[in-house]
């Protein structure tokens, strides 16, 4: 859409800025806005621009306008123009100043025309130097410049960019030039000031000129040229300046990050043209700049440059531009000579002024010039050659002096028309094509005119614009044109001072400011006597100088830009319709035979419907399709013309038509009755009167029955078929409007009700939709009508349409539309039929046959119905029966309920049924009734449906009647509304009034017995109208209520309930009445119970008395609050109280609690007296109880003394009440110092002999006290639940760091608070090991040990973790008690521990042995010492020395780090250190000694004895048993191990550290060891020789030893071990023959296979004596282990096992295999 300014107020010379009102393309005036900007400019799409001037230019006179021959009219000229100028000059304040030092008259006179003259001289030149011509053509332009880039993408549709610019004087002189590449616009004013733009508006930079002076227009631009530049990336285009006065300068610009621009080159075109230049075009194909200036006088120049053309090529260097000449124009530069004078003038006269040229345009191929020259000649030259190809002066130009026809008619215009010759020149040229010139004038005409005739192409005429409009050039087709429509307002009356007022104001007699009209519309005569006086006045200030002051008029300028395209015409034609031309059209139409249906259809169209309308438009329309669609869519504004728009259609689609249509000879067109042609007929002639009507009415029945006989329905073409539903479409409407009539209220009616928007609807809406919709705005009457003229198409949705009405809509507004019953002739209830009507006969095109034929459904889809009601369905009949109109009947009801609330509808809908004879409303009427008292009597819940109500039970309907009854009406209100719905109830079920009286009373009284007494006090024996009639029902009621009451405040009530009662002998006997009292009777004993806890401050309700007197449970409960209750009364009550509770609550236990004892009663009352907090209760407590078992009572209290205060509780029941009080006290206290905690002690000091159970609740109390010393904090009741006491204990350990030295303190509290129970080992365990713990945490190894050494003398077995610890700590030194840990850990651990501690013990006893062997190898300090090793010690002084030196090493280290294991296994992993070892073992086997005492070997030196341990001496004969090793007899010291026994397990301990890479060469050791256990036990002996490596490495040992018989035996036995073990090799994965005997034991079967191998041979007798030996030795080892410490005992095995690996019978036939410490000895 355009948006073109139109201005509504403009600027005189001393004027402000007004509003700018801007229009649209379709003349609506939007809304004003008030302009404040100087000036701006527009940009539309991206190739659009126009430079607009907010207020109209300022007239600037030039020198040359005047004649030169007076001086003083020049000057006052000149003064008139600096006045004019007055603030664009900076000289104002210099004339102040002037003025205010020179008051006198003559000072002003001279001072100031000699001031103007000396700035007209100073800055001369001045405009007057430009030629006249081009000031007057330039003046005669409007204010907007107008440039078309190269494309516009959418048609100059949108505004791309806005941008402001400074205001301008003189709009006229500026000039607007788009870049090559149409993104960039520059802009020059008419000072010559450059501005630079982008699309969207953004000013990029400014070019100020070199010198600009006000009204000098010699330095504004003629030309402003973008040129694509290439030389240099760093620069966008170059843009060429060319001023008027002849100078150009280049600049090249560049935009983006480093927008700049720098001047490239000057240029003057002054030697050439020396008045300046006018005009200049670029055309880049060529590279030519083509200039235009005024004639040239040089006789002998070409014709171009005589015109003021000249052509300059573009150089690329110095001097930047080169003239194009032409062969004459050389010659006629030879000829001139080289120098030439130039022309100097100082002022100019009209006689001198020259033709120029004013505008150039180009061809679109680049081929021809057209120029406009300043007297109205047009001349068209040839380019490059610049020969002239044709001119025409103005008045060889075809239409030059035609003037606007419409100026005739304004009186604004027909001033201007008097001086018509400035309005004949041409003021703008440009080409349509590259032969055709687009020429405008100043009068405004615009023509296409061809280039060799200038004839116009556009027809006789030319096309009419606002004066002096620009064009463009073609573009897609067609070309811009821009005009400026000036309009004067109404005069308005003379103001008094048009400066004090501000207005925008202009001369009366100008219309435009910046126009020349206004100059030259009076004389000049005139006019230079007006600008004398006006100089005048000024200078002298005489009021007869003053100028007339003249009425101020308002300019209004309308800008438009006017697109002006080729076109076609067909196009032409329909512009024509859409410009409502239609006479013009028609011409077209017959002219160009076109289809003049169109004009008729835009005059029916844009006209109203009406007789006249059709016969003047409609029925001159031949086309059927189109008058149809028009009969049938458009809806007239009033009924009349509706009724006869669709009868006119409907006699276009009669039989005749149809008929027409079948035999091919409509052609189209509409066909009336008839068969005749509109065209023939006038339509006035086919209307007739009524009575014409009724004549032929006969005649047409007939003629319709012929032509019904010419028509096949089942062969009907699609064109009939079409015309067909018209047909029944146009009826269905007009019956549709038939029935609107009637709704309206009749034809009169409708003339003024008449709405042709619901008409429009109404008639193609779904008559089913239509009557729903009536039914929702409660219109009685049209859907009363609609079920009449429309029932066959409605009666069937009749019952679901009545369900639409409004439910707040009374039924009796619509009672005449609700079905009806009555009894037909065979007596039963039936339907009442509608009674139907219809507007008209069925039509031709209604019968069945043709509306098979169109698939034409009868009647309207009604399926919308029951889209959100699926449960209407039921109700789709038109005859529906007596049961379904009951069922509607009630559902309708409750729907209206549910939806609105409104009960009275419902009840009046059901009440209305039941009139119209329909059955089975009762029960629903009821209801309603019920429901009607609720909402409009009782102010029942809104929200209550009758659906909610019916889903109630009867005792809840009842409720809801009489919920908001207060107990003021109470009374009244249960006679209103209760009495009359029992009575209901009553009528639909026998007996349910008094069941439901019955329940309704009772669950008041649950919650209060006010409202229930009110009942009962209204049917006392004594009142009249009893609400409860029969006495036996009162009393059942009034128990009931009374025993449901659940309050405990309503003993008052109860006791008004019992005095409504009836006595007894009132009133008749029944057979329930005698019980009935006697239940009266128990009900006052349970209210005396209640009346006791209720003085005593214990209130509960009555059903509680009646329901706890059977339970011992509660009885016993309630009896104990009663006297809990007493007891915690504050200020605490006296003796007296507490004996008159002990009354009341043996009184209770006799009347009501009979199955309660008294002795219960007792001790609840002990029980309280204890638990009340008070040391004086406690004591009064203890006088009630036996306190001892054997101690003699104490008397009973005076105040307890009297009937039934004898009896005491007894002992045990005493001793559980003071244990239940002192716990209760316990576990209510904060701390030790809570008063609570002395009533426990207190509690617990009444029984004197203090049971365990009272001890250790003493005891409890007693270990607060030490927690506390702990610094524990803990609440008491947290010490009695805490499960696990020992954690006390260890709170206690953590909180104190020294905890482990309090071992005595802790063990006693650990007591106190029993932990583990009874059992005192383990309680003294858990501590100890606490204690173990902490001690060793904090590096206390010695005070570790001690409790770790109380721990494995009580064998408490979980200790063994601690010692392990302990044993493993390399802090502590002491090897031995590691030792012992560590052994006391490994008899104790669990399975998965034995691996981890092995391995502990095993680097431990390295270390021990390491020192046995190297500190063995020093001579012992005891004198016994010395004597056996003497001797031994000087034979082996070099050994020893020698391991000595090679052990020093080790044993620092071990001395330094305290033998640390790692130092150990190193030493011990030296080969020389087992070298020197097995050295120092050698010399000993030469001389046959060995570390060992020998005292007693020599006894049985000769092995005549077999050797064994003092174990096995029993089993044996005559055995030899060392005294040195006898540890059974008497408990001793055990022996020291040799030296070669220590050797061999260090040997094999560290090669089992090192798992074999350490092999320890134990050949030696083993045959010392064997030599030296020979005569003291041969079967250890024996192991040693079998754990050899090589078996003859045995014989070394054998030889050695004494040949006994014993002897020989053994080596035999020996050798057959060893030959048997390798005839029957053992695996590890089985077990070895020997074990697989069974029967008989290893024993034996060695027995046997060793005697038959050496020839032995033992009896039976000897094999039972061997086993019983055994068994007694076993017994012993079990008595001993039993005696000896766990320590002791194992520490023995280990030493006596790396000699005793095998206990070997007598025989010597045991298998056995060895694993000590890693020694593995296998057969």
């Amino acid at each position: 859409m355009w948006f073109l300014p139109r201005r509504s107020h403009c600027r005189s010379a001393f004027g402000l800025t007004g509003t700018t009102t801007w229009w649209t393309d379709s003349g609506t005036e939007s809304s004003p806005l008030r302009s404040t900007q100087v000036g701006k400019c527009m940009m539309r799409s991206e190739s659009f621009f126009t430079s607009k001037e907010c207020s109209v230019a300022e007239h600037t006179m030039t020198w040359e306008d005047f004649d030169s021959s007076s001086a003083l009219l020049a000057l006052l000229l000149i003064l008139q123009g600096f006045i004019d100028n007055l603030d664009d000059w900076d000289t104002k304040g210099l004339l102040r100043g002037i003025k205010e030092y020179s008051t006198s008259v003559i000072a002003k006179a001279v001072t100031g025309p000699f001031r103007l003259l000396l700035h007209y001289l100073w800055y001369s030149p001045s405009s007057s130097s430009l030629p006249l011509g081009l000031v007057r053509l330039a003046n005669k332009q409007i204010s907007w410049q107008l440039v078309l880039s190269r494309s516009a993408r959418d048609d100059f549709g949108s505004v791309i960019g806005k941008c402001q610019v400074p205001k301008d004087p003189n709009p006229q002189w500026r000039r607007v030039a788009w870049s090559y590449d149409c993104t960039l616009l520059a802009y020059a004013d008419s000072t010559g000031t450059v501005r630079l733009f982008d699309l969207i508006g953004s000013e990029l930079f400014v070019i100020p000129p070199v010198v600009s002076f006000p009204g000098d227009f010699s330095c504004a631009v003629a030309g402003l040229i973008f040129l694509e530049y290439t030389a240099s990336a760093q620069w966008s285009a170059e843009l060429l300046v060319i001023t008027y006065s002849g100078g150009l300068k280049s600049y090249l610009v560049s935009v983006g990050t480093n927008q700049n621009f720098q001047e490239n080159h000057t240029f003057s075109f002054s030697p050439h043209h020396s008045r300046g230049i006018t005009s200049a075009v670029y055309h880049p194909g060529q590279r030519l700049l083509l200039v235009g200036g005024c004639e040239s006088g040089d006789n002998g120049a070409s014709k171009a440059s005589c015109s003021g053309i000249t052509a300059w090529r573009a150089l690329s260097g110095s001097p930047h531009y080169k003239q194009v000449t032409s062969y004459e124009d050389d010659i006629g530069s030879n000829q001139r000579g080289f120098f030439r004078i130039p022309s100097l003038r100082l002022f100019s006269r009209q006689g001198d002024e020259k033709d120029g040229v004013f505008r150039m345009s180009l061809s679109p191929d680049g081929t021809l010039l057209a120029v406009i020259h300043f007297s109205g000649r047009l001349s068209v030259w040839d380019i490059p050659s610049l020969k002239q190809r044709t001119t025409w002066s103005q008045d060889q130009q075809p239409g030059f002096e035609e003037i606007n026809p419409e100026w005739k008619t304004s009186l604004e215009r027909r001033k201007k028309i008097k001086d018509k010759e400035q309005y004949y020149p041409l003021v703008d040229v440009s080409w349509w094509s590259d032969n055709v010139l687009i020429l405008a004038r100043c009068s405004g005409s615009v023509t296409v005119s061809s280039v060799r005739t200038l004839r116009n192409l556009l027809g006789k005429s030319c096309e009419w614009f606002e004066p002096s409009p620009r064009v463009t050039a073609a573009h897609d087709g067609g070309f811009l044109s821009l005009e400026c429509e000036v309009r004067l307002a109404q005069k308005r009356a003379r103001f008094e001072s048009n400066l004090i007022s501000g207005t925008t104001i202009e001369e009366e007699e100008g219309d435009d400011g910046g126009d020349s009209d206004s100059d030259e519309e009076s004389s000049a005569k005139a006019r230079y006597f007006g600008y004398i006086k006006q100089g005048l006045y000024y200078v002298t200030e005489m009021e007869r100088f003053a100028p007339p002051r003249k009425r101020p008029r308002t300019v209004a300028k309308n800008y438009r830009l006017v697109s002006l395209r080729s076109t076609t015409p067909e196009e032409l034609y329909q512009r024509k319709i859409d410009n409502e031309e239609y006479g013009e059209a028609l011409s077209l139409a017959q002219a160009y035979n076109l289809d003049s249906d169109l004009v008729y259809q835009r005059q029916w169209r844009k006209s109203h419907v009406s007789i006249a309308s059709i016969q003047d438009y409609l029925s001159k329309i031949r086309k059927r399709s189109w008058v149809l669609h028009e009969c049938v869519e458009r809806v007239p504004e009033n009924v009349d013309a509706a009724k006869e728009l669709l009868q006119y259609g409907l006699k276009g689609t009669d039989l005749e038509a149809l008929i027409a249509i079948g035999l091919s000879e409509d052609g189209g067109r509409f066909i009336m009755p008839g068969d005749v042609d509109l065209d023939d007929l006038p339509y006035e002639d086919l209307l007739s009167d009524d009575e014409e009507l009724e004549m032929k009415k006969d005649k047409e029945k007939r003629k319709r029955q012929e032509l019904l006989a010419k028509v096949d329905f089942s062969r009907l073409t699609l064109e009939q078929k079409e015309l067909c539903r018209s047909r029944l479409k146009l009826l269905c409407y007009l019956d549709r409007l038939a029935t609107y009539e009637e709704i309206l209220g009749g034809p009169h009616a409708a003339e003024q009700k008449y709405d042709a928007e619901f008409f429009k609807k109404f008639r193609s809406q779904n008559i089913v939709l239509s009557a729903r919709n009536y039914a929702r705005e409660s219109n009685v009457q049209a859907l009363n009508i609609l079920f009449t003229y429309h029932g066959e198409e409605l009666l069937q949705q009749r019952l679901a349409i009545l369900y639409n009405f409004p439910e707040t809509t009374s039924p009796h507004e619509y009672a005449v539309l609700l079905p009806e019953a009555c009894t037909d002739e065979r007596g039963e209830l039936a339907l009442i039929p509608w009674e139907e009507q219809r507007h008209r006969e069925m039509d031709w095109c209604e019968a069945e046959e043709c509306r098979a034929v169109l698939d034409q459904s009868l009647f309207d889809d009604d399926s919308f119905l029951y889209e959100d009601s699926p449960e209407l369905q039921r109700f789709r009949t038109a005859t529906p029966s007596i049961e379904l109109l009951s069922d509607w009947y009630r559902s309708r009801a409750q729907d209206i309920d549910s939806t609105s609330r409104q009960v009275d509808c419902s009840l009046s809908l059901v009440r209305l049924g039941k009139e119209r004879e329909i059955p089975g409303l009762e029960l629903l009427a009821d209801d309603l009734v019920t429901m009607e008292t609720l909402v409009y009597e009782a102010s029942c819940e809104l929200s209550l449906t009758l659906k909610d109500l019916q889903q109630l039970s009867d005792i809840d309907k009842l409720r809801l009647l009489m919920k908001n009854s207060n107990p003021e009406r109470y009374s009244k209100d249960a006679v209103q509304w209760m009495v009359p719905f029992l009575h209901r109830c009553e009528r639909h079920s026998e007996g349910a009034a008094k069941s439901l009286l019955t329940n309704y009373l009772v669950s008041l009284a649950q919650q209060d017995l006010t409202l229930p007494l009110i009942i009962f006090q209204h049917s006392k024996p004594v009142c009249q109208l009893k609400i409860i009639g029969n006495p036996d029902q009162l009393m059942e009621v009034a128990l009931e209520c009374i025993y449901s009451c659940e309050r405990d405040d309503q003993l008052s009530l109860c006791y008004d309930i019992l005095e409504c009662l009836p006595q007894r002998g009132y009133g008749p006997e029944t057979d329930i009445t005698g019980s009935l009292h006697d239940k009266v009777d128990k009900l006052e004993k349970h209210l005396s119970v209640v009346e006791v806890l209720e003085k005593h401050g214990l209130q509960k309700p009555i059903s509680y008395v009646k329901n706890s007197q059977n339970s011992k449970e509660e009885a016993h409960q309630l009896m104990v609050k009663l006297c809990r209750h007493t007891g915690r009364k504050n200020p605490p009550v006296s003796d007296s109280v507490w004996r008159a509770l002990l009354q009341d609550l043996l009184d209770m236990q006799q009347n009501v609690y009979t199955c309660l004892k008294s002795e219960t009663c007792y001790q609840i009352f002990v029980e309280s007296l204890l638990c009340s907090s008070r040391v004086e209760n406690v004591r009064l407590a203890g006088q009630l109880m036996h306190c001892s078992m054997v101690s003699q009572d104490v008397p009973v209290s005076m105040s307890f003394r009297g009937k039934g205060f004898a009896l005491k509780v007894a002992y045990n029941s005493s001793v559980e009440l003071v244990l239940a009080a002192a716990r209760e006290y316990f576990n209510s206290s904060t701390a030790l110092t809570d008063p609570c905690m002395g009533l426990a002690r207190a509690c617990l000091q009444l029984i004197t002999d203090c049971p365990p159970a009272i001890q250790e609740e003493l005891d409890l109390i007693s270990a607060l006290s030490q927690l506390e010393d702990f610094s524990v904090r803990i609440l008491p009741l947290q010490v009695r639940l805490r499960s696990n006491r020992l954690s006390l204990i260890q709170e206690c350990i953590a909180q104190c760091s020294t905890a482990y030295k309090q071992s005595a303190t802790l063990l006693n509290l650990a007591s106190l608070l029993r932990v583990s129970g009874d059992d005192d080992n383990r309680r003294k365990g858990q501590v100890l090991t606490l204690l173990a713990e902490q001690a060793l945490k904090c590096l206390d190894f010695k005070a570790s040990y001690i409790h770790c050494q109380d721990l494995m003398g009580a064998g408490y077995s979980p200790a063994w973790e601690v010692c392990s610890l302990l044993g493993q700590s390399e802090g502590y030194r002491d090897l031995g008690a590691r030792q012992e840990l560590l052994a006391f850990a490994l008899t104790h651990c669990p399975p998965d521990n034995i691996h981890a501690l092995l391995a502990a013990s095993s680097d431990l006893q390295t270390q021990l042995l390491y020192q046995a062997v190297n500190y063995q190898m020093e001579p012992a300090n005891t004198e016994s010492g010395q004597e056996v090793a003497k001797a031994d010690y000087v034979k082996a002084g070099t050994s020893r020395d020698l391991l000595h030196r090679t052990t020093a090493k080790t044993m620092e280290v071990l001395t330094t780090t305290g033998l640390t294991t790692k130092a150990v296994l190193t030493a011990v992993s030296d080969h020389r250190w087992w070298k020197e070892s097995l050295n120092y073992l050698r010399p000993i086997q030469g001389h046959g000694a060995g570390a060992t005492n020998q005292e007693g070997v020599y006894e049985n030196g000769n092995l005549e004895r077999q050797g064994c341990s003092a174990f096995y001496q029993e089993l044996i004969e005559d055995p030899y048993v060392d005294p040195s090793q006898d540890v059974y007899s008497s408990y001793t010291e055990m022996p020291q191990e040799n030296f070669a026994e220590v050797l061999l397990r260090t040997g094999k301990l560290a090669e089992a550290k090192t798992e074999g890479k350490t092999l320890f060469p134990a050949t030696e050791v083993l045959l010392q060891l064997a030599n030296d256990a020979f005569p003291r036990d041969m079967m250890l002996a024996l192991s040693y020789l079998l754990a050899l490596p090589q078996v003859l490495d045995a014989n070394k040992c054998f030889e050695k030893q004494c040949h006994s018989a014993l002897s020989l035996q053994l080596a035999a036995y020996y050798y057959s071990l060893q030959i048997y073990s390798r005839l029957v090799p053992c695996f590890k994965d089985k077990n070895h023959t020997l074990y697989q005997n069974k029967g008989r034991n290893g024993s034996d079967l060695f027995l046997e296979w060793s005697e038959a191998l050496m020839g032995f041979s033992s009896g039976r007798k000897r094999e039972v004596k061997c086993r019983n030996k055994r068994q007694k030795i076993e017994r012993r080892r079990k008595e001993a282990s039993r005696k000896t410490s766990s320590f002791c005992l194992l520490e023995k095995s280990q030493l006596t096992s790396s000699r005793c690996h095998s206990h070997v019978s007598l025989s010597g036939c045991f298998f056995f295999k060895v694993k000590i410490t890693g020694l593995n000895i296998e057969p």
